[in-house]
Parts: C-alpha cells; sequence; structure tokens
C-alpha cells in the first residue's frame, strides 16, 4: 500500500508534524509552510515518505505557528434548527445545534425518539434523520442561520476537535474502512483544490472508486487551508466547530453545550425540547 511521489521544489522545512508508523514524505504545490518551533516531545521522529498505512497524531504539546483568522467572507454558513413540539394546548420551541462528525446520527435518533415516541424506522436514504425540516419529521424542524434566543431553550453538541477531524477521515477521505465512497470521490478533490494542492497527493483506495487521502495528506491539506484562512469554504464535516453552531451565538448563551459521551445527554435534551425530563436513561447509545 506505499506510494512514493517525487517531492516538487518547494521551500519546506524539513520535518513533519505528524507521528507516523511508516516514513513519508509531503511536498505541497506552490505553498511555502513556515519553519516551525522544535518539537517538545523527545519521542517524535522526522518521516519521509507518503504511505496508506495507519499513522497516528503527534503528541498534543506539538507547538505549531499561530494562523491567521480566517477570512468571513469565505464563511460556509452555520445551521441550528428551531424545534416546534406540542405540549398540551400550547406549543414549545427549542433551538438545536450539532455539527456532522459531533454525534449527529446519535443526537437526532433520539430526539426523534423524544418527540415522536417511537425510533426512527425510515431506510437508509435521502432524507436524512438529520434534516429536521424534511417531511418525516412532519413539519416540526426550521433552519435558522442567524440564532435568535430570547427565552428559548437551546442544546448544542460538541466534540474533542482531534476526535472529530479523525472521524471524518476514516468516513469521508480514507482509504479504506468505513469509509463513504460516494462523499470520498467527491470531497477529497475539492478539499485538495482549497489547499491548493494538485490531485497526484491523492492515493488510489483500497476499495472503490476515485481518489482517497492519507493521514499525513489530509492533515497537511487542513493546515493548509487553515494557514490561507480558508476554513470558512470547509465542507461541514470538516468545519471547525466554533464556525458552526457558535459563529453567531457564543457558547455562554447556549442553555446546554454537551458531547454524546456526556452521561445525562440524553435527559438534558429531553429537557430542552420538553421542558421536563423523566431523569431516566439518562446516557445516549452511539449509533
Amino acid at each position: 500500500n506505499r506510494e512514493l511521489y517525487t517531492p516538487l521544489e518547494v521551500d519546506l522545512p524539513l520535518m513533519s508534524y505528524f507521528n507516523s508508523t511508516a516514513n513519508e514524505s509531503f511536498a505541497p504545490a506552490e505553498v511555502i509552510l513556515p519553519s516551525l518551533p522544535p518539537f517538545k516531545s523527545s519521542s517524535m521522529r522526522i518521516s519521509y515518505f507518503n504511505s496508506t498505512v495507519n499513522e497516528s497524531f503527534a503528541p498534543a504539546d506539538v507547538i505549531l505557528p499561530p494562523l491567521p483568522p480566517f477570512k468571513s467572507s469565505t464563511l460556509t454558513e452555520p445551521t441550528a434548527w428551531t424545534l416546534t413540539v406540542s405540549k398540551g394546548t400550547k406549543k414549545r420551541k427549542s433551538i438545536v445545534c450539532y455539527c456532522a462528525k459531533c454525534g449527529s446520527t446519535s443526537i437526532t435518533n433520539e430526539l426523534y425518539k423524544i418527540v415522536f415516541g417511537k425510533p426512527w424506522d425510515y431506510p437508509l436514504t435521502e432524507p436524512w434523520i438529520q434534516e429536521l425540516d424534511s417531511t418525516r419529521w412532519e413539519g416540526l424542524g426550521k433552519k435558522v442561520r442567524k440564532i435568535d434566543f430570547g427565552k428559548t431553550s437551546s442544546f448544542a453538541v460538541i466534540r474533542d476537535p482531534k476526535e472529530r477531524i479523525m472521524s471524518a477521515f476514516r468516513s469521508k477521505v480514507g482509504c479504506q474502512g468505513s469509509v463513504d465512497i460516494s462523499d470520498r470521490s467527491r470531497m477529497v478533490p475539492k478539499l485538495l483544490r482549497l489547499a491548493g494542492l494538485p490531485t497526484k497527493f491523492a492515493s488510489n483506495p483500497l476499495d472503490g472508486f476515485g481518489l482517497c487521502l492519507n493521514e499525513t495528506v489530509y492533515l497537511q491539506a487542513l493546515f493548509m487551508i487553515h494557514m490561507q484562512a480558508l476554513q470558512g469554504k470547509l465542507n461541514v464535516h470538516f468545519l471547525p466547530q466554533h464556525l458552526h453552531c457558535f459563529r453567531h451565538a457564543p457558547l455562554s448563551n447556549w442553555t446546554v453545550v454537551t458531547t454524546v459521551e456526556s452521561p445525562k445527554a440524553r435527559c438534558d435534551l429531553e429537557l430542552v425540547v420538553l421542558g421536563k425530563s423523566a431523569g431516566e436513561n439518562c446516557s445516549l447509545i452511539k449509533t
């Protein structure tokens, strides 16, 4: 599964940002990266060859240079949902927001059960469960771009950024495993274009069609996109979390901000949506 590429003649520091189980190299096209300060970790090693084998993150104490602010004109508009449910003769409104790869499937499955009292039993076809304004949600959800809280209860889901970035890699652009082949065929070329990289830095997948990325190229491409302040143009699966639910509404404005792993995530969601919670079976079953 090893693939070697001829590096382009560009000025790059001879250092890899990422730890690896195989030798790697990476030469971006027409992009000069700044020199990085030395790693604090003595266990890091320089690597020179591109590979599709498993690789892992550098330790948490790696220091990267400051990134420029994103260009707001490039921002992919964030999306939250207002949900209106009947409560006796009255209607209760709530705001729910979740980013892609933050456990959105788990959250919306539980949300559907809370609202309708039964599990989502539709086939794996569009409209997806995350689309709260579809007919499958019977008109209860409405998409909002700018969030006006007022006295409305709200619920936002977050995820550890490193976990999320690698979850997006495995499901959307990776070369093997449980990757969405259709999404990969679209997302890999777009990600490379946004980074300013030619497709020769992609790899051939072990299964399916189109192109794929190994971890090093994927992470380097994301870093280059941030260096060019273009992260606002990223697909929602890669869009930084602070540019989604919290772009127009700081974290402090939300009633509940939680992860799907929280032992009381389901009860918090129930409380926000219905105004009450039985206080039972409060943890979410990850889907």
